[in-house]
């Protein structure tokens, strides 16, 4: 090695040398570590003490192990008693029957009358001569009108195990004060009207929320297009929010009468209306005109109404299948699904 990059050399020594020296001396202690103020207690990680600072608050690292599963509780834990169920605005149509037993048909169809006349011993002793002694389940009777039942009519009927359920009269009629009455069923203001009506003579009879109004629609000769779809809809709709069932008593002989032709027209108009309403077929008739103590609920057709070729089979209640045609006979009669919605019941409740 040359002369000069020896002393170069000797020189770097000493100067490393003396670095080394300083650095040493820097980090000896002076005296004892200051005190501080504890650190917050931090959740061990489970693995030895580290050379990596730990800040605070920890951030989720992957050596975190994960949260333990929520807390399941223990099936001892008394539990809170449910809460009772809420009453039924209607109870089912085959709630018990005060009298015990039901008034069927061989098909298990209920059987009973409508009539203009009140409920009363001599109109049932009628009934018991013409049907062969038997007692009706159920009987139709009018709200409001000439043949309007009254507070102590009905009570007559709770005491006597009868059901009822409500007919609306129509004021289009057939052969009424010399000629047919017609122009009644046509607008939603005479629904409207005629609904309101029918609240109001529902109220004055006390009969309790949950009770169907059935609105009789006639087929009259003389009024062609009556009813209408939206005379229908309205009477529904104004029906709807007061706590009373929506029915119409309608003919339907034909699927190109009045009645099936509204009825069907209403559907699209209001998506409630196939869900909500009910009817009362009064075709066929078998048993019209049938003489004393030739027909009763033993003897009585299959069920076989005539309805709405657009509505639900279940949609009809009740089936007029015979009518009168003798003095001597106040009533017309019928056959009810037990399921039927809206009869006053003798115990005071509604179906």
């Amino acid at each position: 090695m040359p002369k000069r990059q020896r002393g170069l050399t000797a020189l770097l020594v000493v100067v490393v040398a003396a670095l080394v020296s300083a650095c040493t001396a820097s980090v000896e202690p002076a005296g004892p570590p200051p005190t501080s103020a504890p650190s917050p207690s931090l959740p061990s990680t489970g693995s030895a003490a580290s050379s990596t600072p730990i800040t605070w608050p920890i951030q989720p690292t992957t050596s975190v192990p994960p949260a333990p599963p929520p807390t399941t509780r223990a099936t001892t834990t008394a539990t809170t008693p449910a809460a009772p169920p809420t009453p039924r605005t209607n109870p089912p149509a085959t709630h018990v029957t005060p009298r015990g037993t039901a008034i069927t048909t061989p098909e298990g169809f209920w059987w009973g009358v409508d009539s203009t006349q009140p409920i009363s011993a001599a109109t049932i002793a009628n009934v018991r001569g013409w049907y062969l002694g038997a007692t009706p389940q159920l009987w139709g009777r009018y709200l409001g009108g000439h043949f309007a039942a009254t507070r102590a009519e009905l009570a007559y009927a709770r005491s006597q195990h009868i059901y009822v359920y409500l007919i609306v009269a129509d004021k289009n009629c057939s052969a009424c004060a010399g000629g047919d009455v017609c122009g009644n069923d046509t607008t939603a203001a005479q629904a409207q009207t005629d609904a309101l009506a029918a609240l109001s003579a529902a109220a004055a009879l006390a009969v309790p929320r949950g009770a169907t109004l059935w609105k009789d629609i006639e087929q009259v000769g003389a009024c062609r297009g009556e009813p209408t779809g939206t005379y229908l809809v309205a009477w529904y709709q104004t029906l709807k929010n007061s706590g009373y069932g929506t029915g119409f008593y309608g003919n339907t002989h034909r699927q190109d009468f009045d009645f099936p032709r509204a009825y069907c027209a209403a559907l699209p108009i209001d998506a409630g209306f196939a869900r909500d309403v009910v009817m009362i077929a009064n075709e066929d008739e078998p048993q019209i005109a049938a003489p004393r103590n030739t027909i009763g609920p033993h003897n009585a057709p299959k069920w076989g109404p005539k309805v709405p070729s657009c509505s639900r089979p279940e949609a009809t209640k009740i089936w007029q299948y015979g009518e009168s045609r003798s003095n001597d006979n106040a009533t017309d009669v019928d056959l009810a699904r037990p399921d039927t919605p809206g009869l006053l019941a003798p115990d005071g409740t509604v179906t």
